[in-house]
C-alpha cells in the first residue's frame, strides 16, 4: 500500500499539480487585501474545491460550462472598472479565473495558465502590500513558480512518469539554480529600468481603510483609545539625536460643541514660506486621511515622493494633501522655531452658550488683576500644575465632562486638559485653538532615525499673545511608550525597505548614476571596489571547491557502485551481470551487498541509511584487500 502511494507521489503529474496549487495559493492569499472579502472567500472555496476534485481524480463539471460561466462573470466584474477603481474589479476577475481553472481537468496548458493568473494576482497585490512582507511573498512565489514551470515541462515531455530520488534531487538543483539566477538578474533590472517621476498607478491604489492617528475631530475620552495602539505612524530622518519635546502638528480645531472639537469648513490656502530651517525627511504610513504630520513649525520648500498629488498649507499652519494617504509616502520639509503665517485670531474666540457657570466663574477668578494676555496664560498654566494628574480615561461622570474634570476628578487625558485650557483662555479674552497631532519620538540607534507611534497621539493648545501664536500645553508629563530593542531592529528592516526599495525613485536613480560616473574617474574608488570584488570571488571559489571536495569524498550508493566496477574491471556491465560474474566466489557477498544497495537507491522509494553506506565501504575495502592478496 505504502509503496503504491509513494509511486503516485513520485510521478511528474502529482509533482506538477502540487507545485502549481501551492504557487497559486500564495497568489490567492496575496489578493486578500485587494479584493472584497466575500468575493475572495467564495473564489478561494472554489479553488480548494478544485484541489479536492483533483485529489479524487473527478471532474464532473464540463469544461464548456465552466468557460461560459467564466466569460459571463468576467464581463460582469470588468463592467465595474472605473478610473478611480481599477484594481478591485481586476482582482475579482483574476480570482474568478483561478477558481474556474482549478475546477477543470488540468493538462500542461492549463497549468501554465494557472501560473500566469497567479503572477497577475501577485502583481495586483503589490498596490496594497508594499512592505517587507511582499519581498518574502515575491521570493517564495518566484522560486515556486519556476519550480512549477520545470515540473510542468517534465510532465509535458515525459508524461506521467515515475521519478526516482535522484531525479527529484536533480530537479531541485535545477529549480534552485533558476530561482537564484532570476533573482540575481532582477537586481540590475530593478536598478536600471527607467522610472516615472510620479507613480503611474497612484490613482488605482486608492481604497478605504481604518484611519490612524487623529481623525477630523477631537472627542473627549477618545484620544486615549488611539494611545493604546503602539503601531508606527511615521519615521523621521535627518534630525539630530537627543531632541526633546517634539510636537508633530496634524490638524487645528476651532469649534467646541457637546464635548467635541471640530474644524470649521472655511480653510484658506496659504503659500508655504521658503525660510531658513532644519531639513528632515518623513516616511508616513497610510493614514487614510489627507493631513501630513510636520514638526512645529513647517517652512518650505516641501518635496513629496510616492504620490502624484499636490500639497497645500491651510489655516492653522497644517499641510494637507489633495487626496487621502492610502500607502506609504515620503516627504522632505524643514522646521523653524517661529510659526508662519500668523493666522488672524478672529475665528478662535467663540465660546459655546452652554458652558457651565462653574467654568465661567473659574475663568473670571483666574483673569482677576491680570494686565496682559501672557499673564492670563501663565495663570492657567499654573492652575493645572497643582493637584491635577494624568489618566488615559476619565472615570464615569455626571453632568458636563469638563466641569467634572476641573472640579471633581482633576485627572484625565490630554484632550481634557487642552479643551479646558482653550475654553478658559477664550473666556478670559485670549484667542485660543486646539492642535491635534503627536508629541515625542523614540530614537532608533540601528537606523539613526526617530519613530513616532499612535501611542504618542496628543492634543495641545495655541494661544494668540502679542501678535503671535504660542504653544500652551497643560497636560502633565506621561511615560513615553516603550519600544523593545527587537522591535527597533525589525523596524530598521522596514525602514531600509521603504527607503531603498519602495522609495527607489527616478531621483535616486539619477543620483546613483551621477555617483557612479563621478567615482568612475577616481582610481582609489575602483581600487577599493576591485579589492572587495576579488575577496568576494575568492570566497565563492573556496566555497565551490570546498563543496566539490566534500561531495567527492562523501559516499553515495552510485559512487560506491562505480568504485566497485573500477576495482573489478567490469565497467559497462549491468548490475545483474556483475552479480552473476562473481557468483560462487569468495567476493560474492561483498559484491552483492554493494550492487543491491545501488539498485535500491536507484529504483526503490526507500531511503539509504548511513550505517548501510559504512557497511558498503567496508565491503569495498574487503574486495580491494582480497584482490591485492591474490594479485
Amino acid at each position: 500500500m505504502w509503496k503504491s502511494l509513494l509511486r503516485r507521489y513520485y510521478k511528474t503529474k502529482f509533482l506538477s499539480l502540487a507545485l502549481v496549487y501551492i504557487t497559486c495559493g500564495i497568489a490567492v492569499l496575496s489578493l486578500l487585501s485587494a479584493a472584497d472579502f466575500p468575493v475572495w472567500l467564495l473564489f478561494t472555496t472554489l479553488f480548494l474545491t478544485g484541489l479536492l476534485m483533483e485529489v479524487r481524480s473527478r471532474h464532473p463539471i464540463r469544461r464548456w460550462v465552466l468557460n461560459t460561466v467564466g466569460v459571463l462573470f468576467s464581463l460582469y466584474f470588468l463592467t465595474g472598472i472605473r478610473w478611480e477603481n481599477i484594481i478591485k474589479p481586476l482582482s475579482h476577475t483574476v480570482l474568478l479565473l483561478i477558481a474556474i481553472k482549478s475546477l477543470e481537468e488540468k493538462k500542461p496548458r492549463d497549468m501554465y495558465q494557472i501560473l500566469l493568473l497567479g503572477l497577475l494576482g501577485v502583481a495586483l497585490s503589490t498596490l496594497y502590500n508594499i512592505g517587507p512582507l511582499f519581498l518574502l511573498i515575491f521570493l517564495l512565489f518566484l522560486f515556486l513558480s519556476l519550480s512549477s514551470l520545470v515540473a510542468v515541462n517534465l510532465y509535458r515531455e515525459m508524461g506521467d512518469a515515475e521519478l526516482t530520488q535522484e531525479d527529484l534531487l536533480e530537479y531541485a538543483k535545477v529549480s534552485l539554480f533558476f530561482g537564484i539566477g532570476v533573482f540575481l538578474l532582477s537586481v540590475p533590472f530593478f536598478v536600471l529600468l527607467p522610472r516615472s517621476p510620479t507613480p503611474l498607478l497612484d490613482l488605482w491604489g486608492r481604497r478605504e481603510g481604518l484611519r490612524t492617528g487623529l481623525a477630523n475631530s477631537v472627542e473627549l475620552n477618545k484620544v486615549g483609545i488611539i494611545q493604546q495602539d503602539n503601531s508606527v505612524i511615521l519615521r523621521a530622518y535627518g534630525l539630530p539625536k537627543g531632541m526633546k519635546d517634539l510636537y508633530w502638528r496634524v490638524q487645528v480645531f476651532d469649534t467646541y460643541r457637546n464635548g467635541t472639537w471640530t474644524r470649521s469648513p472655511y480653510t484658506p490656502v496659504y503659500p508655504l514660506r521658503n525660510a531658513p530651517g532644519i531639513p528632515y525627511t518623513v516616511v508616513l504610513e497610510p493614514t487614510y486621511d489627507s493631513y501630513l504630520p510636520v514638526l512645529d513649525y513647517p517652512v518650505g520648500p516641501i518635496r513629496i515622493e510616492g504620490t502624484a498629488y499636490s500639497v497645500r498649507l491651510e489655516k492653522g499652519t497644517v499641510l494637507r494633501l489633495s487626496a487621502p494617504i492610502t500607502k506609504p509616502i515620503k516627504y522632505t520639509i524643514s522646521y523653524s522655531p517661529v510659526m508662519w503665517p500668523q493666522d488672524p485670531p478672529q475665528p478662535y474666540t467663540e465660546v459655546p452658550e452652554d458652558i457651565p457657570p462653574g467654568i465661567k466663574e473659574l475663568a473670571r477668578r483666574l483673569a482677576k488683576d491680570t494686565k496682559t494676555d501672557m499673564e492670563k496664560v501663565k495663570r492657567v498654566v499654573d492652575y493645572f500644575s497643582k493637584g491635577f494628574s494624568y489618566s488615559l480615561k476619565l472615570e464615569s461622570y455626571e453632568g458636563d465632562p469638563l466641569e467634572y474634570f476641573l472640579f471633581v476628578s482633576k485627572k484625565g487625558n490630554c484632550e481634557f486638559y487642552a479643551s479646558a485650557t482653550a475654553l478658559l483662555l477664550r473666556l478670559m479674552g485670549v484667542p485660543a485653538r486646539v492642535v491635534g497631532g503627536f508629541r515625542g519620538a523614540v530614537w532608533n540607534e540601528i537606523g539613526n532615525y526617530y519613530i513616532v507611534t499612535n501611542a504618542m497621539a496628543h492634543v495641545w493648545v495655541e494661544a494668540y499673545v502679542d501678535g503671535r501664536w504660542v504653544r500652551v500645553d497643560t497636560t502633565p508629563p506621561a511615560l513615553p511608550p516603550n519600544i523593545p530593542e527587537v522591535y527597533k531592529f525589525m523596524d530598521a528592516i522596514v525602514s531600509f525597505w521603504y527607503n531603498n526599495v519602495v522609495g527607489f525613485s527616478s531621483e535616486k536613480q539619477r543620483e546613483l548614476w551621477v555617483n557612479f560616473v563621478r567615482k568612475g574617474t577616481n582610481w582609489e574608488s575602483w581600487k577599493a571596489f576591485l579589492t572587495k570584488a576579488s575577496l568576494l570571488m575568492a570566497f565563492l571559489l573556496l566555497l565551490y571547491f570546498g563543496l566539490r571536495l566534500y561531495t567527492h569524498h562523501s559516499p553515495t550508493p552510485e559512487k560506491l557502485y562505480r568504485d566497485l566496477c573500477r576495482i573489478l574491471g567490469v565497467e559497462g556491465y549491468l548490475p545483474e551481470e556483475v552479480i552473476r560474474l562473481y557468483k560462487d566466489t569468495e567476493l560474492y557477498p561483498y559484491v552483492e551487498y554493494v550492487v543491491r544497495l545501488y539498485q535500491r537507491y536507484k529504483y526503490s522509494p526507500y531511503r539509504i541509511y548511513e550505517s548501510e553506506l559504512r557497511e558498503a565501504k567496508r565491503a569495498l575495502l574487503n574486495i580491494r584487500t582480497r584482490k591485492k592478496s591474490k594479485g
